[in-house]
């Protein structure tokens, strides 16, 4: 089962979560309402969390109303342990089943018991939540962003749900049930035909341009069914899933493993192996985080690397034991400027001098390039460019903080708009200023994985395309009838428009007038709200 391979490492509980335990005030509390009172230990916990609760949900800020969530959540695990009951155990579900929950992490994510779980139904996030993006990996249909459908679901009521568009539809009648069964049966159709229709090697245009098209993971379990999808590679390994729950940091040995493993896997296609991106809405429990008022403007990505140095070289260490393979890449994540750069740089050179001192094999030529996703690097990718082998757009946060949407906001996931004019022409001016350095410029946020944009993103210079293994298909598809001459043609049209309604129109115009209507646009596991 998927589960076991990711290893029992995956497990544990919110850095957050250990920090309400520690909560001295809710403490001491507890201790004076059994002692002093001496009332029942388990109707104490209870009252003084949904008290607790109330108070915090009370409070303005956001992110102080959303610990409620956490803290109702250290009651659940407390009072299972006084009652010597059992919890839910997402890693070993009983039958096949819908999960509804108000929040899934990404380390719940991961830890999925993949052969059982159905769907996922989720009050908070949005379509490129890390959650989402893992549900999709996973090939998992996910709705996000329904705010209060935990208040009206109990546990067993019967769920229909199509992550495709987004709908969740509650005790469905065997007419929905068989209208519903249909349309994913349809998908998987569809899927299954794209997929034999496009051939495994280089992925060309119709005027015969190759654009390599790789896939994003996680874990390497994914791997068998990236290869399977035909992907050229994999265009971003998200390594700090290898920190999450679990109760110590990962060894270097552990994490060259886990990179060798991918890397012999996917020989002689190339790995970009990102470095750890923690912080933001991805916290390791055995590493201290500090409470950010906003954590994804806070001590994330590279910033967290270069503030602990002792975890960062012993990442760096294993990437470049595992780059003897000759196919490994590594890639700096929330590169906000050239000083930034040049400190992680001088981190890896330090390493590499190490290395060699120890006597120890790695590829001295190792390629490194840097992630687009920050408003200021896109204002500085002449100077990025000559410092980098190559770019990697990331648009998820590229657009999060450019128009000021945190993506993972259920309330605000309508303003996030990846075909926002401002959004398209960054893309632009990333991609001239590579093209002008004689470096590749890729793309992998999670527009690199919707039809309805790949023309345009080739039009606009974009060199190469990494998604979710379950969106290449219908790429690969999408490109071999694309024109570099007409998408250029159609990228100079849409860079004169300036509102994201009048662009998003001429694309899907575009779009269906070639006679690709919308069925295969979305992933059928796709997760939006």
């Amino acid at each position: 089962m998927a589960v076991k391979e990711l290893g029992e490492s995956h497990g544990g509980i919110f850095h957050a979560h250990l920090l309400l335990l520690d909560d001295l005030s809710l403490r001491n509390d507890l201790v004076a309402a059994v002692v002093d009172k001496r009332l029942n230990a388990e109707h104490v916990v209870h009252s003084l969390a949904e008290q607790y609760a109330r108070t915090m949900r009370s409070v303005t800020d956001p992110m102080f109303r959303e610990r409620a969530a956490d803290l109702l959540d250290v009651t659940d695990r407390i009072l299972h342990h006084l009652l010597d009951a059992e919890r839910p155990n997402l890693k070993q579900l009983q039958h096949p089943c819908i999960i509804v929950a108000h929040d899934l992490s990404p380390s719940d994510a991961a830890t999925l018991d993949v052969d059982h779980t159905l769907g996922l139904v989720v009050d908070s996030g949005s379509v490129t939540s890390h959650t989402a993006i893992l549900a999709r990996a996973l090939e998992i249909p996910a709705v996000m962003g329904l705010s209060l459908m935990t208040t009206h679901i109990e546990n067993g009521v019967d769920i229909a749900l199509d992550g495709s568009v987004g709908i969740v539809v509650l005790h469905p009648t065997k007419g929905t049930r068989d209208k519903f069964l249909q349309g994913k049966h349809l998908f998987e159709e569809q899927r299954e035909a794209l997929r034999k229709a496009v051939e495994a090697g280089p992925c060309r245009t119709r005027d015969g341009v190759e654009v390599p098209t790789l896939a994003n993971i996680e874990l390497p379990i994914e791997v068998p069914h990236s290869l399977k999808a035909n992907a050229e590679g994999i265009g971003l390994y998200r390594t700090e899933y290898l920190f999450l729950n679990r109760d110590s940091l990962p060894t270097e040995e552990e994490q060259y493993q886990a990179y060798l493993e991918v890397a012999r896997a996917l020989k002689p296609k190339p790995v970009t192996l990102r470095t750890m991106d923690l912080g933001g809405d991805k916290f390791a429990s055995h590493v201290h985080f500090a409470r950010d008022e906003n954590p994804q403007l806070g001590w994330r990505a590279v910033r967290f690397c270069l503030a602990r140095p002792d975890i960062f070289k012993v990442q760096l260490r294993a990437m470049l034991r595992a780059s003897t393979e000759g196919n490994v890449e590594i890639m700096f994540p929330m590169i906000s400027g050239l000083e930034e750069l040049l400190q992680v740089k001088a981190v890896l050179e330090e390493v590499k001098e190490e290395l060699k001192r120890e006597k120890v094999a790695f590829d001295p030529n190792i390629r490194v390039g840097s992630m687009i996703e920050v408003p200021s690097a896109v204002a500085l990718t002449d100077a990025l460019s000559q410092e980098c082998d190559f770019f990697s757009i990331g648009t998820n946060d590229l657009i999060q903080y450019s128009l000021a949407v945190d993506r993972v906001n259920e309330k605000i996931a309508h303003l996030y708009e990846p075909a926002h004019p401002a959004v398209l022409r960054m893309i632009k001016w990333t991609a001239n200023a590579a093209r002008a350095a004689g470096i590749p410029c890729g793309l992998c946020g999670e527009m690199a994985g919707d039809p309805l944009y790949t023309e345009v993103l080739l039009g606009l210079g974009v060199t190469s395309l990494s998604m979710s293994a379950v969106g290449l298909p219908a790429i690969r598809a999408e490109i071999s009838r694309v024109s570099l001459e007409e998408a250029r043609a159609l990228a100079r049209e849409v860079l004169k428009m300036h509102t994201a309604r009048e662009i998003k129109a001429r694309l899907r115009e575009k779009f269906e007038s070639d006679g690709r209507l919308a069925g295969y646009a979305t992933p059928l596991h796709g997760a939006k709200t």
